[in-house]
């Protein structure tokens, strides 16, 4: 009974957790932050400057939890620094500070999070490579960090030590940063850019140096816009109408002002790494085009393509992040899937293994309930997610195994001492692996893809 009791509150807490596991994403060069379903704060890949937030320098291939607090509400990844918001309205930032990108004092690494000044008013915050910006929910603009190319806003006049508020408007209501470059949007639908300009992302019709202040977008068309994202050399926003526009290098091809994408049709939201674009549509699908040659548009033969191509699957939410050279999206479930360059853990799959095509990230924590089972005995499976083989690692001999799906259906049942479980059969989805060792049982979930 106790043991049929165990199985069956596996399976309604694996049922609840598969509405939702992750809630909200945000990449940097090769790091992710991201905040669960309970409001918990995550993060995996490069740690060279302590953007993780686990108090090392040492890089994770898997979300690894930071700190305990479970009121975290929004993510902003930098390059090698990033922030979170949490509920009260505070800003929090940890990682790389050298030119002050956290607005915190010295300008040494941070290594765990740390309030970032007293307002309790901030909306969101965005990193580039060594500066930063956000906005409140009172609608004034602020910046932080380097103003080499003019990122602060501020006519060159130097870097910002703290958050800085960058003139007197409230009228501002969402903000991105790029690598040297920032893009915002107003409440009138209009966009404004500042900073960098080498590659055509401020959308002037030149390659002019800087602009060191938020110059407005006057190309014709550029209004009633609703979403602006800023991609390493590129800016792009969707409009009203959920048509695409683009300024910049995105693939092989430069464009100097913003110009409707040449593929109109409903987009939710895209996201831009180094050469490539993720983007979602209004139905659901996911699509990527431009730079494949870490497979970042999941195109299994590594093909670059510059027309959108349909990846895999349906039921993508907004919630998709594009780094340098990699993808990661969520899907209405809040399940995570991710492509492309993983030589530091940046995809979370447990590997530094890259991904030519869209894989399963699977959730935090394997195992999901266990029946006092000692470390000793403890099972380890892998790969996970699987394909055709589930290996099975323990110190102890197997007595049997049985794996259940979601529904709580058994579906393969083995006796003896087992290594591995042929699971090629199995359709795609989650399931539950149950072990016995010495009449104990241990039940841990896999993801079959």
């Amino acid at each position: 009974m106790k043991t049929k009791l165990l199985l069956l509150l596996s399976l309604f807490v694996l049922q609840s957790n598969a509405q939702q596991c992750w809630d909200k994403i945000s990449s940097g060069a090769y790091h992710t932050i991201a905040i669960s379903n309970d409001g918990t704060l995550w993060a995996w890949g490069y740690n060279n400057s302590g953007q993780l937030g686990d108090g090392t320098y040492v890089s994770k291939s898997v979300p690894t939890k930071i700190g305990t607090d479970s009121d975290w509400v929004s993510v902003g990844a930098g390059y090698y620094h990033s922030f979170a918001i949490k509920s009260n309205g505070t800003l929090w930032g940890w990682g790389s500070n050298g030119y002050r990108q956290i607005g915190l004092p010295g300008t040494a690494n941070y290594l765990t999070p740390q309030q970032v000044g007293t307002a309790t008013n901030w909306l969101q915050v965005s990193g580039g490579e060594r500066s930063s910006l956000g906005v409140k929910t009172d609608g004034t603009l602020w910046t932080m960090g380097d103003d080499g190319w003019g990122q602060m806003g501020n006519g060159f006049g130097g870097n910002h030590n703290s958050p800085t508020q960058v003139g007197t408007e409230m009228d501002w209501t969402q903000i991105d940063a790029g690598r040297y470059h920032c893009i915002a949007l107003k409440t009138n639908g209009k966009i404004y850019v500042w900073g960098y300009n080498g590659n055509g992302q401020l959308s002037d019709g030149g390659f002019s140096a800087t602009m060191n202040t938020p110059t407005l977008v006057t190309t014709t068309g550029t209004s009633n816009f609703v979403k602006v994202e800023a991609g390493v050399n590129s800016s792009l926003a969707i409009k009203d109408d959920n048509s695409l526009w683009i300024s910049g290098l995105v693939g092989p091809t430069n464009t100097t002002f913003f110009q409707q994408f040449a593929y109109p049709t409903t987009w939710s939201n895209v996201s831009a790494g180094t050469n490539h674009v993720i983007g979602v549509k209004s139905d659901g699908t996911l699509w990527a085009w431009g730079v494949n040659d870490y497979g970042q548009i999941s195109q299994p033969s590594f093909n670059s393509v510059n027309t959108p191509y349909q990846v895999t699957g349906t039921n993508f939410s907004t919630q998709i992040s594009a780094n340098l050279l990699s993808s990661l999206v969520l899907k209405n479930d809040g399940f995570l899937y991710g492509f492309g360059q993983n030589h530091v853990g940046q995809l979370g799959d447990g590997s530094s293994i890259g991904k030519n095509s869209i894989t399963a990230i699977p959730c935090p924590s394997a195992v999901l309930l266990t029946e006092s089972f000692d470390e000793f005995n403890k099972a380890t499976l892998y790969p996970n997610p699987v394909s055709n083989q589930l290996n099975i690692s323990t110190t102890s001999e197997i007595q049997k195994v049985v794996i259940y799906d979601i529904t709580g259906k058994q579906v393969k049942y083995q006796e003896g001492n087992i290594t591995s479980v042929d699971v090629e059969d199995l359709k795609s989805g989650f399931y539950l692996l149950e072990v016995t060792i010495n009449d104990k049982k241990e039940v841990s979930k896999f993801i079959k893809q």
